[in-house]
Parts: C-alpha cells; structure tokens; sequence
C-alpha cells in the first residue's frame, strides 16, 4: 500500500514533466512541435478557441 502514494507521485511528475516540455517547445519552436503528438492535440485545441 506505501508503494500507491510513490507511484502515483512519479506518475504525476511525469505527466507535468511532460507538460512543461511540450509547453516550451511549442512556445521556443513550434515548428518542431509536429512530432510531439501532445503538441498537435494542444495546438489543435488552440486553433478552435481562436
């Protein structure tokens, strides 16, 4: 049961690690943001709101 809370929390660090990445790279180079496939789903989403 202890092992729960320390996976959970590795997985959140990966997840906002991941975040964060495709976050600076779509701001620093959007150009390479078309082979990070959570870049196309944010930048996708982006162009609906306008």
């Amino acid at each position: 049961m202890k092992y729960i809370r320390r996976i959970a929390g590795s997985a959140a660090f990966v997840v906002v690690a991941f975040g964060l990445v495709t976050f600076a790279q779509i701001k620093l180079s959007p150009k390479t943001a078309d082979n990070n496939p959570v870049a196309r789903i944010v930048l996708n989403i982006e162009s609906w709101n306008g």
